[in-house]
């Protein structure tokens, strides 16, 4: 009889770890600051031992609000600010393990400061299951 051999796990063998975060009553004049949540996503890629490519490159919206994205050697890393309701959106995506895009998604929680949090993880691009 043949044993078939365990799957690995997602985090073992997707490409791309994708961390989707939806963060809830923040302070609005922080989610206007652009200066800062640049420094988070910076700050968040050195918790992770991950390596921003450039410097945060930063569009503001004419009446209020920011995205802010950062190119990482491992992928990239985005925000995107709604002050008005208190809420930021963000999207750390890293072919680095996903303990390190944990991190970065801890880091970016704490300094933000949210009331509530919702968070996804999504493993993508498994490779091995589509080889011919």
């Amino acid at each position: 009889m043949h044993k078939v051999a365990p799957r690995k796990a997602p985090t073992e063998s997707a490409v791309l770890t994708h961390v989707m975060l939806d963060m809830y009553g923040l302070d609005p004049a922080a989610l206007n600051d652009a200066d800062r949540i640049g420094e988070i996503l910076t700050g968040a890629a050195a918790a992770a031992s991950l390596h921003p490519l450039a410097e945060p490159a930063i569009y503001r919206y004419p009446k209020q609000g920011l995205t802010v994205f950062l190119p990482i050697r491992e992928s990239h890393f985005a925000i995107h600010t709604y002050p008005e309701h208190g809420y930021a959106s963000a999207d750390i995506v890293s072919c680095a393990l996903a303990e390190r895009a944990n991190r970065a998604r801890d880091f970016v929680v704490n300094r933000l400061g949210a009331r509530h949090v919702e968070s996804k993880i999504v493993y993508r691009g498994f490779l091995e299951d589509n080889e011919s």
